[in-house]
């Protein structure tokens, strides 16, 4: 019985304070349009969709490499290079303060994972999407120097270390050389080593008589040289491999088949923000609030004042 006396009490309150409630509603719904209509920006919103994928192309010895750069996580934290995009814009003669707000990126959860959802805003439709276009370009670009940077390094690293075997290889086959000779061996050892295979030829009877005296201290040096030259030899054999796989793929690397393009940057139709209605429901709400407030503030003050 007490609760449905509350609550009749409650709805009695309310009823005697429908005027200032409405008033209330009135006023913040009027505030709401006047903002939304006259004070604040219109806003147009770009949208295009990119897939970041390095497995799409065999890039054999470079494929580490590229798979570090190309994922959807480098390409969102690129995009929102703040000094990056900014210089991006203003090389397209776009001059305007870049705000990192503008643009978002967002990594889609696809059962693939390599798609990155791109929004950005400005204050007309054309700008937005030429804006998002000259990012995407850039973002592009950017990804592109990284790996080509990264190749040269290794390029540079791989014909420094091929230079410095063949330097290796020359000191161990002259010491080999001056051995032969030295000791009056046939020069057709040199050659035997040189190409890791057994040659057969005629010798003189003065060096058929040198390598019948050949003791056991020579023999091991001699074959001790060998093995460095053949373990040089595979070695360097190997990086000069690299070096032209790094070379021939630095100069016909493009990131295009590892950026693609799915959706290019929309042409907003009409502006995203503000949301009119939206905000004008919102006026109503606060409205509605504000106006119950005020009304059983009074009933709790009157009531006061005539228990004291």
């Amino acid at each position: 019985m007490e609760e449905t006396v509350e609550l009749r009490e409650i709805i009695a309150i309310v009823l005697k304070g429908k005027a200032i409630i409405a008033v209330c509603t009135i006023i913040c719904m009027v505030m709401a349009g006047i903002i939304s209509w006259f004070i604040l920006d219109e806003k147009y919103e770009s949208k295009g969709i990119v897939q970041v994928a390095s497995g799409v192309q065999d890039t054999g010895i470079m494929a580490n490499y590229i798979a570090a750069e190309f994922t959807p996580n480098i390409y969102a934290q690129r995009i929102q290079n703040k000094p990056i995009m900014k210089q991006a814009l203003l090389e397209s003669g776009i001059k305007m303060k870049y705000d990192e707000k503008n643009l978002t990126a967002t990594i889609v959860a696809d059962p693939i994972g390599n798609l990155v959802e791109l929004k950005y805003t400005a204050k007309s439709a054309e700008e937005a999407q030429q804006h998002l276009q000259v990012l995407m370009e850039a973002t592009k670009q950017k990804m592109n120097e990284s790996v080509q940077m990264t190749l040269k390094d290794l390029e540079t690293t791989y014909r420094s270390e091929s230079t410095s075997l063949s330097k290796e290889m020359e000191t161990i086959i002259e010491k080999y050389n001056k051995i032969i000779r030295d000791n009056n061996l046939p020069e057709i050892l040199i050659l035997q080593t040189v190409l890791n295979s057994e040659i057969v030829l005629n010798i003189s009877d003065e060096q058929t008589t040198a390598l019948s005296n050949i003791n056991g201290n020579l023999q091991n040096q001699l074959l001790q040289m060998q093995a460095q030259i053949q373990t040089k030899s595979e070695e360097y054999r190997k990086t000069l491999a690299y070096y032209q796989s790094v070379k021939t793929g630095l100069d016909s690397f493009k990131p295009d088949p590892f950026i693609r393009v799915i959706a290019e940057p929309t042409l907003a139709e009409g502006p995203s923000s503000p949301n009119e209605v939206l905000n004008l429901a919102i006026g109503l709400v606060l409205g509605v609030m504000l106006g119950l407030s005020i009304v059983f503030f009074r009933h709790y003050w009157r009531s006061s004042v005539t228990v004291k």
